[in-house]
C-alpha cells in the first residue's frame, strides 16, 4: 500500500482518538486553555468547534472576555461565531482584531460615586413607584436537616462584607443619586425567624418577596427564615435588582455556602480577594463608554448603530390580546410552565450547528414567527437580557451588570425557517457587537412614542438561561429550591427557558415558563400560547426548510401583510426594452446596502443568499460588514468591498425584478461582469460567489497606496498624446464611453496626468481606489487567479449578456475562469457593449448605489442617435430607496406595466 501523503496523514490524525491537533504555539496553548475553562472541559484541541462542544451566545460573550484578559486583545462576539475553533481564531488574531479597551482594576474613588449606567433607571423607578417590589429578586431554599442558625447569620454578614454591592445604599443628594458603601458592621443582615405551617408558607413567601425597598435609606438585601419544624426551614433571600442580576446567583450561592461551612467549624471564610468591587466597575464603565460629547466615543459609535438598526420600527407590537390594554398597567403577572422534549432539543441543537447559530437564536426565530402568526406583524422586536460581564474580572462579583438588548427580526416575505434563522443570526451578531449602550440611554436617544401602558421599544422578553447551575449547597443540609410566587411582570410577555443536559453534555430538554400580564391575557389564552410555541419548536425541528406559512397551515397573506404578489413574467410587449448595466464600484454601497437590507424583503433575501454562499469562501459575513461602525468598516479592502458590491447589485436586481422590471439583456463592468452573468442566468450563485471571492482576494496582492485609477472625460485616442512616454506606468483600463476613459497604474504618474489635464480644463479626477486593475500590474496574479477560480459550470442564459471584454454577445460556453481572468487584465470595452445594447434597447438601467457609469452611458446614447434613456438606482438624498423608486416610476411613465 502506498504511504499516505502529508494531507492524508493530517486528515487521519484528526480522525484518531484526540480528534484534533495540539497547540502549535504559546498563543494557541492559551486559547485552548481558555476554551476549556469556559466550556468546563478537561482538554480542547485547536480544531474543536466552540459551539459543537456546547458553546452558545452567552458563553461566547464570556469567552471573549477571558481572551481579552489572557491576551489583552479585543475579540468581538461575532468573531467567535465566524472563527469558532482555536486554529481559526488564532489566525484571525494574527491579522489584527480591533482596538483595546481600558483595563478593569481597582481605582481611587471620587468623593461622590454616581450610580452605574445600568442602575440609574432602577433607582428612578424605585422612587417613581413608591418603592414597590417590581424589581425584587427573591430566592427561596428549603433546608432539611440540622440547621446551624448562628452560623447562617454570620455567613450572611460575611457575604455582605465580601460584596460591597450588598452593603450599598443609594441616597438622593440634591437630585444626584449616589452609591454609599457602608462598612460591614454598619450593614448587618437581619434574619428574622417566623414559624409557619406548610399551608401558610406560599403566602408568607409571596408577601416577604414583595418587600418594598427604599433604596435611598437601606441596602438592597433582605433575608427571612421560615421554620416548618425543628429540622425543616425555608430560607428566603430578597435582593433588589439594583445590586444583583441572574448571573450573580452563582457567586452569591457559592460564597454563602463557603461562609456557612467555615462558620459551622468556628472559622472565618478563607476566600481569595475579589479583583474589583462594583464601584470599580461603575467608574470603569464610564471610562469605557467615553465622553457623550465626543462623536468618536464608544457610546456614540454604538448609538449610531442602534439608531440605524431600529429606525422605522413600530412603537410597539400589536400583540393579539384578549383584554383591552389599560392606560395604567397593574403589573400583575401570571405564570405558565412548559417543556420542550429531549428529541426536539437535540434537533434544535443540530440545526444550530448546521446554520452556525445557537439554540438561543433558533428559539428567538421561532418566537418571532409565533408572534407574527399571532398578528404582531412582520417587524418583531424582542428584548433579551445581556449578561454585561464583558470582562473576566466581573465573573465572581455580585452586582447589576445586565443590559437589555433589542433584537429586531423581520419575518416578511414568508421565508423558510432556515432563511429566517440566517436573518436572526445577522442581526443578533451585530447587536451583540454593540451591547455596551445602556438600554435607558438608548431609549432617551431614540425617544420613541411613550406611554405608561407599555414598555418602551420592547414588550416581549426572551430570557435564555444556559449558564452554569447556581444551586445552593450547604454542608449537613439537604437543599432544594422552593418556588416563590411573585405575581409581578414588567412586560406583556416574558419567556424564560432553561436548557438541560445529561452527564455527557448532550441536550436533554428545555424547561420553560411564560410570565404574562394579567391585564392583557386570560390564563387559558396564556396556556394556549405556550402550547403553540412548543408545537412550533417541534415543527421547525422536524422541518426547518418549511416556510412559515406551512408550519401550521396559516395562509401566506397573514405573513406577508398582503395577498400573494402577482409579478408578471415579463414586461408588456409594447413596453420599453430594458437592459441592466452593472457598475464596478462606488462609495455608497455599504450605506445603501444597510438601509435596503433593513427595509426591502426582496433585497434582503438576495443579500442573505449571497452572504451564505460567500461565507463558505471568505470566512466572514458581508451582512456583518454592512453593519460595522465606521472605524471598523473595511471600506478600503478590495477583498471585502468587491463582494459587497456584487451582493448589493444582486439585491438591487432582485428588487427591480420583483417590482416587475425584467431586463431583456445585461452587461457589466469589472466585478459587475460577474453580477451580469448571474442576472443573465449563465452562472449560478455558488459558482459566482467562489469567483467573486478569488477575483477580489487576488487583487489584494496588487492593491496598495502606490497604485490607483483615474477617470478622464476624453476619448482613448485623445488621451494617447498625454500618455506618450508613460506607457510602462499608466495605461487605459476602460473605455466607458465615447469620451470617458479610465486610466490605471502608478499613482504618482496618474496624479501628474490629472494635474496636467485639469490645468487644460479637462474634466478628470482620481478614482477613490488603490487598484491598478485592467493594467499590466495584473499579470503577476493571472495564473494564480485562474487556478484559484477553478472550473466553472456555465449554462445557456435566460437573457443575452453583452460582454465588456469583447463588446459582443457572450457565448455562455466562454464563461470560464480564463474569461474572467482576462476581464481583470484587459481594458473594459463598456462603450462597445453599450453601443451593442442600444441597437435593440431603449432604456439602460445602471444597477449601482452610485452613478459611476451614468455620464458615460449618456454619451453613448447621444452618439447612438436614438431616443434611449438612462436611469440609475443610485442613492438620492437621505432616503437610500429613492433611486429605486424613481427608476420604477420613470419606467411606468415609459409604458412598463407592473
Amino acid at each position: 500500500m502506498a504511504r499516505p501523503g502529508p494531507r492524508r496523514r493530517r486528515q487521519e490524525l484528526t480522525m484518531g482518538e484526540n480528534k484534533g491537533r495540539a497547540p502549535r504555539n504559546q498563543q494557541e496553548e492559551i486559547l485552548c486553555a481558555v476554551f476549556a475553562q469556559v466550556l468546563g472541559r478537561d482538554r480542547v484541541t485547536i480544531d474543536d468547534s466552540f459551539f459543537e462542544l456546547g458553546g452558545h451566545s452567552l458563553l461566547a460573550t464570556r469567552l471573549a472576555g477571558r481572551i481579552r484578559a489572557a491576551l489583552d486583545l479585543e475579540v468581538p462576539v461575532r468573531t467567535v461565531f465566524e472563527a469558532p475553533t482555536v486554529a481559526q481564531l488564532a489566525e484571525h488574531l494574527e491579522q489584527g482584531s480591533g482596538s483595546q479597551r481600558p483595563p478593569l482594576r481597582p481605582v481611587e474613588r471620587p468623593a461622590e460615586l454616581p450610580l452605574s449606567q445600568t442602575q440609574r433607571r432602577l433607582w428612578f423607578l424605585n422612587r417613581l413607584h413608591g418603592a414597590a417590589g417590581h424589581y425584587n429578586m427573591p430566592m427561596a431554599h428549603r433546608l432539611r436537616g440540622d440547621l446551624d442558625l448562628p452560623a447562617l447569620r454570620l455567613a450572611l454578614d460575611d457575604l455582605a462584607a465580601r460584596h460591597e454591592s450588598l452593603r450599598t445604599a443609594y441616597p438622593d443628594w440634591d437630585g444626584r443619586p449616589q452609591q454609599i458603601v457602608l462598612e460591614a458592621d454598619e450593614a448587618p443582615v437581619e434574619l428574622p425567624v417566623d414559624t409557619v405551617t406548610e399551608a401558610e408558607l406560599p403566602e408568607a413567601l409571596s408577601v416577604a418577596a414583595g418587600y418594598a425597598f427604599d433604596l435611598t435609606a437601606e441596602t438592597a438585601l433582605q433575608a427571612h427564615l421560615f421554620r416548618l419544624s425543628a429540622d425543616e426551614h425555608v430560607l428566603l433571600l430578597v435582593v433588589h435588582h439594583i445590586a444583583c442580576d441572574g448571573w450573580s446567583l452563582l457567586p452569591l450561592n457559592r460564597d454563602l455556602a463557603l461562609a456557612y461551612a467555615a462558620r459551622r467549624l468556628g472559622q472565618e471564610p478563607d476566600w481569595p480577594e475579589l479583583a474589583v468591587q462594583y464601584p470599580d466597575y461603575t467608574l470603569w464603565q464610564e471610562e469605557l463608554l467615553g465622553n457623550p460629547e465626543d462623536p468618536n466615543s464608544l457610546i456614540n459609535r454604538q448609538l449610531a448603530f442602534w439608531k440605524g438598526e431600529l429606525a422605522g420600527m413600530p412603537d410597539r407590537l400589536r400583540i393579539d390580546v384578549t383584554m383591552p390594554r389599560p392606560d395604567t398597567p397593574s403589573h400583575r403577572g401570571g405564570r405558565v410552565p412548559f417543556r420542550v422534549g429531549p428529541s426536539t432539543h437535540r434537533a434544535l441543537n443540530q440545526l444550530a450547528r448546521e446554520t452556525g447559530t445557537s439554540v438561543f437564536m433558533v428559539v428567538q426565530a421561532a418566537l418571532a414567527a409565533l408572534l407574527t402568526k399571532r398578528g404582531a406583524g412582520t417587524d418583531i422586536a424582542i428584548g433579551i437580557p445581556a449578561a454585561g460581564r464583558t470582562d473576566e474580572g466581573l465573573d465572581d462579583l455580585i452586582g447589576f451588570f445586565v443590559n437589555t438588548l433589542v433584537l429586531r427580526t423581520r419575518t416578511d416575505g414568508d421565508p423558510t425557517f432556515r432563511e429566517l434563522l440566517f436573518r436572526v443570526r445577522s442581526t443578533d451578531l451585530a447587536a451583540f457587537a454593540h451591547q455596551e449602550v445602556p438600554f435607558d440611554h438608548l431609549v432617551q436617544a431614540l425617544n420613541p412614542p411613550r406611554s405608561p401602558a407599555w414598555h418602551p421599544l420592547i414588550q416581549v422578553m426572551l430570557a435564555f438561561q444556559n449558564n452554569e447551575s447556581a444551586e445552593l449547597r450547604l454542608p449537613g443540609l439537604e437543599v432544594e429550591t422552593e418556588p416563590v410566587t411573585e405575581g409581578i411582570t414588567r412586560f406583556d410577555l416574558r419567556f424564560e427557558l432553561f436548557e438541560g443536559f445529561d452527564g455527557h453534555r448532550a441536550p436533554n430538554g428545555i424547561d420553560g415558563s411564560l410570565t404574562y400580564a394579567l391585564d392583557l391575557f386570560a390564563p387559558a389564552e396564556a396556556e394556549r400560547l405556550t402550547r403553540k410555541f412548543t408545537e412550533l419548536l417541534d415543527a421547525v425541528a422536524a422541518a426547518p426548510g418549511s416556510r412559515l406559512s406551512a408550519l401550521d397551515g396559516a395562509p401566506v397573506h397573514e405573513l406577508t401583510g398582503s395577498g400573494p404578489s402577482s409579478v408578471p413574467e415579463s414586461a408588456a410587449a409594447d413596453g420599453p426594452r430594458i437592459a441592466f448595466v452593472c457598475s464596478p464600484y462606488g462609495q455608497q454601497w455599504v450605506g445603501m446596502g444597510r438601509t435596503l437590507f433593513r427595509t426591502e424583503p426582496a433585497f434582503r433575501a438576495a443579500l442573505e443568499e449571497c452572504d451564505s454562499e460567500l461565507a463558505r469562501h471568505t470566512g466572514w459575513s458581508l451582512v456583518h460588514e454592512l453593519f460595522l461602525d465606521e472605524p471598523e468598516a473595511r471600506t478600503h479592502d478590495v477583498g471585502v468591498m468587491q463582494p459587497i458590491v456584487f451582493a448589493v447589485q444582486m439585491g438591487i436586481a432582485r428588487w427591480l425584478e420583483e417590482a416587475g422590471v425584467r431586463p431583456d439583456a445585461v452587461t457589466g463592468h469589472s466585478i459587475g461582469e460577474v453580477a451580469a452573468s448571474v442576472i443573465a442566468g449563465i452562472l449560478d450563485l455558488p459558482d459566482a460567489a467562489r469567483l467573486v471571492h478569488h477575483y477580489s482576494d487576488q487583487q489584494r496582492r496588487v492593491a496598495g497606496p502606490d497604485s490607483g485609477m483615474a477617470v478622464v472625460e476624453l476619448s482613448a485616442a485623445d488621451l494617447s498624446e498625454h500618455l506618450r512616454g508613460r506607457e510602462g506606468g499608466v495605461c487605459v483600463a476602460a473605455r466607458n464611453g465615447p469620451r470617458t476613459t479610465v486610466l490605471a497604474g502608478d499613482r504618482s504618474e496618474l496624479e501628474a496626468i490629472v494635474a496636467e489635464l485639469q490645468a487644460a480644463d479637462v474634466l478628470c479626477a482620481m478614482v477613490r481606489v488603490d487598484l491598478p486593475a485592467h493594467s499590466p500590474a495584473i499579470d503577476r496574479i493571472l495564473t494564480d487567479l485562474e487556478q484559484a477560480i477553478g472550473e466553472l459550470t456555465p449554462r445557456p442564459g435566460r437573457i443575452p449578456m453583452i460582454s465588456s471584454v469583447t463588446g459582443r454577445e457572450l457565448d455562455w460556453r466562454q464563461a470560464t475562469a480564463g474569461y474572467f481572468a482576462r476581464n481583470l487584465r484587459q481594458p473594459v470595452l463598456l462603450a462597445d457593449s453599450t453601443a451593442e445594447l442600444l441597437k435593440e434597447h431603449d432604456v439602460l438601467v445602471e444597477v449601482s448605489a452610485h452613478p459611476v457609469l451614468t455620464p458615460a452611458l449618456w454619451q453613448s446614447v447621444e452618439d447612438s442617435g436614438t431616443a434611449a434613456t438612462v436611469l440609475t438606482t443610485m442613492r438620492r438624498g437621505p432616503d437610500d430607496r429613492a433611486g429605486l423608486i424613481e427608476t420604477l416610476e420613470s419606467l411606468e411613465r415609459l409604458g412598463l406595466k407592473t
